[in-house]
This record gives C-alpha cells, sequence and structure tokens, in this order.
C-alpha cells in the first residue's frame, strides 16, 4: 500500500545517515528510536514522513511520539504484518539510513535510563486509565508497601523472605512524604495558621 499523501508529507524529507534504531519489540509493540524525533519543530517533515509511513500500512494501530527522548511506541495488530517490514517502510519514508537494531552492548547509560523511564511512565498512564486518573504510581507503590508490612506483621517470624512489617511501613511513607512533599508540607502550613487564628482569637484570660 502506498504511503498517503497531503499537507504534512508535502516537503519531503532530507536522506540523513542515521539509521532508525529499533530499541525494544513484542508482538503488536514497537519502540524505535531516533535524534529527528528528539524535540521536532511543528510539521517536521521527517516526523511527518515517518508517521504517514507508518500509518500507510495495514494493520498498523497507534503511533506514540516521546519528543523528549526522541522515542516512537507503535502498536500494529499481530498477525497482520511483519515488523521488519513496518520498520523498513518507515525508514524509506523518512529519509533515514535503514534499521538498526539496538543491542544491550550499544546501548549506553542514558538509553537505558530513558527505556527505563519510559516504561515508568506507560505503566503509570495505564494505572491513571484503570483508576479513571483518582491514582497512580506515587499512591500505589506506598500503599503496596503498607499491606506488606501488614502481612510481614500478621506472619511475623514466619514472614520468610518479607521484610521486616516497620521496615516496609517506613519506606512506604519516605516515599509517600516525598512524591507528595508539597502538599503535605502546604497542608501543615494551613493546619499551623488555622491554629494560631483560633489561639489569637480567642478572649484574653480564658482558661480551661
Amino acid at each position: 500500500m502506498p504511503p498517503r499523501t497531503g499537507a504534512e508529507s508535502a516537503e519531503p524529507p532530507r536522506r540523513t545517515d542515521e539509521p532508525l534504531r529499533l530499541v525494544h519489540h513484542h508482538p503488536g509493540y514497537l519502540r524505535v528510536r531516533a535524534a529527528a524525533f528528539r524535540e521536532p519543530e511543528a510539521h517536521d517533515p521527517v516526523v511527518a514522513a515517518a508517521r504517514n509511513a507508518a500509518e500507510a500500512v495495514s494493520g498498523f494501530r497507534s503511533w506514540s511520539l516521546n519528543a523528549v527522548t526522541g522515542s516512537v511506541v507503535i502498536q500494529y495488530e499481530p498477525g497482520t504484518l511483519e515488523p521488519d517490514d513496518l520498520l523498513s517502510h518507515i525508514a524509506k519514508g523518512a529519509g533515514f539510513r535503514g534499521v538498526e537494531v539496538a543491542t544491550r552492548s550499544k546501548s549506553n547509560r542514558r538509553e537505558l535510563v530513558s527505556s527505563f523511564l519510559e516504561g515508568v511512565q506507560e505503566v503509570n498512564r495505564a494505572v491513571g486509565e484503570l483508576t479513571s486518573e483518582r491514582a497512580d504510581l506515587r499512591e500505589l507503590v506506598p500503599l503496596a508497601l503498607v499491606a506488606v508490612s501488614v502481612v510481614s506483621f500478621v506472619v511475623n517470624d514466619d514472614r520468610g523472605r518479607l521484610p521486616h512489617w516497620f521496615s516496609a511501613l517506613y519506606r512506604g511513607y519516605r516515599i509517600f512524604y516525598q512524591w507528595h512533599r508539597r502538599e503535605i508540607q502546604t497542608r501543615e502550613r494551613v493546619a499551623r495558621h488555622a491554629e494560631e487564628r483560633a489561639a489569637s482569637d480567642m478572649p484574653q484570660g480564658t482558661s480551661e
């Protein structure tokens, strides 16, 4: 199927020596990365051509660009297309020098950290969707540690590999406090000011 044409693809992208790098793949899911995807300008021809090339392939489902890390998550229908064909089509349409598989030996520390953070962000978004945006990992991780603390306290000496209940509880509190420090400090200031106002409003000489 030929790539789509339109206003976004009117300006053909320039050829580049940079390859399109495959960072991660499992059936139905691809993560690719390129310097051209990092902080692109509005209507960037490379990004537009890459997305148009992906959308033109039967079985394509979605395209999600992370402009901070320069990576794109592509979802497709497993069994309806070959991932290699999809990547080759994108690379050719956007002017990349082929496709390169990013192996562990080629991945530097920054890329590993970026991949980890992207994974955490995706899990966090999924948690937000499941809870209708009422909670995310900032609440669920401390809650899980509190649950571990309760179980550890109940089983006591038979807890096996579970941490001591006090340790799990303290870690849960510290994580919750670090992630919600501003809100907690704001609430503490409001409560303190309310107490001070209440004390100043009390009639002089009032005793309990």
